[in-house]
């Protein structure tokens, strides 16, 4: 085999990893960052400058996968598990969403029909799209389970 093919074989190889490993910091620094605002709320001007606060943050978010990483070595069973949170980040999340700003607007004395209001705009129709994620996220979760404890018999 010639060199410059073998050369190709190890960048394919290699890729994915190094594609990783570049992406991991700043995707734990901002969900970390994330966290942070969504502990502190509007107190987040006075704890944000806080190192340690900060690192603490910081080191929830990269040190679970990290150690999920380390007991779990199948690629495709990690892939599996972290697809399934697909279903909750296309159904329910915009639809909690929308029944909280729904409830904003409501509170504040607004008008919840706007521009984009058409015949999806309802709290039935959210909690029906809220519910089928879950539902699907459960259903999703218990094949896994179940097809990952019968390899192992």
């Amino acid at each position: 085999i010639a060199w410059w093919a073998k050369a190709i074989s190890l960048y394919v190889l290699c890729f994915p990893a190094l594609d990783v490993i570049s992406a991991f910091p700043l995707n734990a620094i901002t969900l970390g960052n994330n966290m942070m605002v969504s502990a502190y709320g509007k107190r987040i001007h006075e704890v944000e400058k806080n190192k340690c606060i900060r690192t603490q943050f910081r080191l929830l978010a990269s040190v679970p996968p990290i150690l999920f990483g380390i007991l779990q070595r199948q690629l495709g069973k990690i892939t599996d598990y972290a697809g399934t949170t697909g279903f909750v980040i296309g159904f329910s999340f915009p639809a909690l969403l929308y029944l909280r700003s729904r409830m904003l607007a409501e509170r504040k004395h607004f008008s919840a029909v706007t521009f984009y209001s058409g015949y999806a705009s309802y709290k039935f129709g959210a909690w029906c799209l809220f519910s089928f994620g879950v539902a699907m996220l459960l259903y999703v979760v218990f094949f896994l389970v179940r097809d990952g404890l019968s390899y192992e018999e």
